[in-house]
């Protein structure tokens, strides 16, 4: 019961950052810092509302990896929770341009911008089985990624592609279903 109500608590407060934050950040931030900081929150509560089955672990002590490959400018943001427990594991946040360092293998992988043009030859290279993959750029959910997170007028939505998290094993909660726009693979 706790757990659910701690879970209503960040839902509640990513509502109010989704509501909130964007119309603020082009009028007082003009160099978008809010920005980065709402990328960096949405990837962070993703991590809070997706199930990896154990078998996605080296064991029970094992870390929850998050990667952010390629040129990522709000990784800085992620620094903060590094080492933060999620549910029952710690997080570990890698930031790396090594691909080496991705195939060891990420239970969370945000793709860069620099790596955007070889996103179908890496979508096909990589292992993604217990991978949730988010980006930031149109067409990222329906050529491989799990989640996009993307800009309307006045604020930043995501969409999710059901069909490739549950071919990635996972499980996604309903209480971020219902904040998203389905998307699946054409």
């Amino acid at each position: 019961m706790r757990a659910a109500a701690g879970r209503l608590l960040v839902i509640g407060a990513l509502i109010m950052v989704l509501v909130s934050v964007p119309a603020q950040a082009r009028i007082e931030d003009p160099d978008g810092v809010k920005e980065f900081q709402v990328k960096a929150l949405f990837l962070y509560n993703f991590a809070n509302f997706v199930e990896w089955p154990e078998r996605a672990f080296d064991g029970p002590e094992a870390s929850l990896r998050m990667c952010l490959y390629g040129a990522v400018p709000f990784g800085s943001f992620l620094d903060s929770v590094n080492g933060v427990r999620v549910r029952d594991r710690t997080l570990d946040v890698i930031r790396t341009t090594d691909r080496s360092d991705i195939e060891q293998g990420c239970h969370i992988l945000f793709v860069g911008i620099d790596q955007l043009d070889k996103l179908e030859e890496f979508f096909s290279d990589i292992n993604h089985m217990y991978v949730l993959s988010v980006g930031n750029t149109e067409g990222f959910a329906r050529r491989g990624g799990v989640i996009n997170i993307y800009r309307t007028r006045d604020e930043r939505k995501f969409e999710i592609n059901l069909s490739q998290a549950i071919e990635n094993g996972l499980l996604i909660s309903s209480d971020l279903l219902s904040l998203a726009r389905i998307i699946n693979k054409d």
